[in-house]
């Protein structure tokens, strides 16, 4: 059975967890604000897989009363939360995981909830959340439920290292300000084996700094003109990202991060992006070019 949903929808992955309600918050806030219709989706579960212990039209019918049970809930949450007319739901009998990928070509963003926060045993590999941000085709949510209540004064912020992917990354992350009313982040790094590094030599250190800073100050032309109304803060960090990102996520409303996309079936094992989702301690948004 395909996942059919509308171009453009925001796609929220629900299960009736605290973690599923957190992530059905974020998408309907982020839906309302743009005027995208917001699909609601809970994974019924693949039949085949319950087969051997029940007859399977009743395995069906039992797998979609407990999905709608759950979408119930959601949809009465969804309809209190905002006056967004555009809600929809999906219970396709397939694993949650294949349902949200496969709407992501279709999606402008699929939205997931996690347990809890880094070090992440929840996501494991194998786990809906995890899956979903390795390997949509679109941008991806990972929404922590840390009560956003605490966080409405609180920044986005993006990491960029002037790449074709962290591109993408920074004007998702000011459209994502903007609209939001929110004050912007942006943290530019270079690792240990940064080729400008090895050509200059240490002595060059100071040249070095100023050289990143052009590199950051390149990355972001045009968005002061384009998004006049977001202030910007701008970090050159010597050293890796990703504690840089997750310290910063401590009080921030999202980070969001480039992805360089898919090598086989799967990202880089170890790169920020995975990192990041790991262990940062609120909502992270995976951007790919």
């Amino acid at each position: 059975m395909t996942t059919q949903v509308r171009e453009g929808s925001v796609v929220v992955g629900i299960d009736g967890s605290v973690g599923g309600d957190a992530a059905l918050g974020w998408a309907i806030r982020y839906a309302t604000a743009r005027r995208k219709p917001l699909v609601i989706l809970n994974g019924a579960g693949d039949p085949d897989f319950y087969t051997a212990y029940s007859e399977p039209s009743r395995v069906r019918q039992e797998l979609q009363e407990a999905a709608r049970r759950v979408t119930d809930h959601a949809v009465a949450i969804a309809r209190v939360a905002t006056t967004h007319p555009e809600i929809e739901v999906s219970t396709p009998l397939r694993d949650a995981r294949d349902a949200l990928i496969e709407s992501s070509t279709r999606a402008s963003i699929v939205v997931v909830g996690s347990r809890g926060r880094g070090p992440v045993r929840s996501l494991l590999l194998g786990s809906v959340s995890t899956a979903v941000a390795e390997h949509a085709s679109c941008p991806v949510a990972v929404v922590r439920p840390v009560g956003d209540d605490a966080r409405m004064g609180a920044h986005v912020v993006v990491g960029t290292d002037g790449g074709q992917a962290s591109t993408a990354a920074v004007e998702f992350a000011f459209e994502l300000a903007s609209t939001e009313g929110r004050a912007l982040t942006v943290v530019h790094s270079w690792a240990a084996h940064d080729p400008i590094m090895e050509a200059a030599g240490y002595p060059q250190h100071p040249q070095l700094i100023n050289e990143h800073e052009r590199m950051l100050s390149e990355s972001l032309a045009g968005y002061a003109e384009k998004y006049p109304d977001v202030p910007v803060t701008r970090h050159v960090v010597e050293g890796g990202a990703v504690k840089t990102l997750v310290d910063l996520s401590s009080d921030a409303w999202a980070v969001v991060v480039g992805s360089r996309g898919r090598t086989g079936a799967r990202l880089l094992l170890g790169s920020v992006s995975r990192l990041v989702v790991e262990r940062a301690q609120g909502t992270v948004v995976v951007v790919r070019p």
